[in-house]
């Protein structure tokens, strides 16, 4: 049996869609560069400036261990992905 993961409430986009994120992901570079940590308020939802369809990708990319987020793409993937 797995060890539970501490999850974190992130809002997506526009829309601010809920999700609950594993903490394993928000360590990762590439999410929190697209964290809005200027508008993080203690006890809130963080923040994520980026289409939600666009985050749904960026989790799958993350679950599947994409060899290709290279550190040298992250910052053109983050750019792509912010609002």
């Amino acid at each position: 049996m797995h060890e539970e993961e501490h999850r974190e409430a992130i809002l997506v986009g526009s829309s601010k869609r809920r999700y609950m994120i594993s903490s394993k992901y928000l360590n990762h570079p590439l999410l929190n560069a697209l964290i809005d940590k200027s508008k993080q308020r203690p006890g809130e939802a963080l923040l994520v400036k980026c289409e939600v369809v666009l985050f749904d990708h960026l989790l799958w990319m993350l679950d599947n261990g994409d060899p290709n987020l290279s550190s040298e793409s992250l910052e053109e993937l983050a750019e792509l992905y912010a609002l």
